[in-house]
């Protein structure tokens, strides 16, 4: 039984891991179009010199978003693939959740207050659906390590008594 469960925890980390990837590529697509649907709205009131800040800091934010969430992603695939990891990557998957939380509750906001003027609503719908898919594998992924490590260090106890 305890085999089969592993096997299953093992399995979502990979899975996890993999999606976690693809949501780092998508949170990178979704701030460069983000600067450049709404450029303007960054660019008022600056000068030449601030408008290129502002562009090499979203590139800066935008390639270290990418960065953590290969990160992440490669680190749960690790552990799924049974290396040792440390739970680090955790502790950062958690506060990505409370930022994505933030980011969903505000997303809401504005769709629901009309506080930003929006062309389509629908835009914001299906980012908000995204943003709660990644929620929901973040948490899942921090549940699944969790579990795996209470396993794995019951096991070595079984092992070692």
């Amino acid at each position: 039984m305890m085999g089969a469960k592993t096997r299953r925890l093992e399995n979502n980390l990979v899975t996890l891991g993999t999606g976690v990837i693809a949501f780092g590529l998508w949170a990178f697509i979704k701030l460069i179009l983000t600067v450049i649907l709404l450029g303007s709205a960054y660019y008022e009131d600056t000068g030449e010199e601030d408008q290129l800040a502002v562009v090499i800091l979203t590139w800066v934010v935008a390639i270290l978003t990418v960065l953590v969430y290969v990160w992440l992603g490669m680190s749960a695939r690790a552990e799924g693939k049974g290396k040792h990891v440390k739970p680090v990557y955790l502790f950062f998957a958690g506060v990505i959740c409370v930022y994505g939380l933030a980011m969903i509750l505000l997303e809401a906001f504005y769709l629901i207050t009309d506080f930003i003027d929006i062309d389509d609503p629908l835009i914001l719908v299906i980012t908000i659906f995204i943003d709660v898919t990644r929620m929901i594998f973040l948490i899942q992924l921090i549940y699944s390590s969790v579990a795996l490590r209470k396993i794995r260090k019951q096991a070595k106890q079984e092992v070692s008594a």
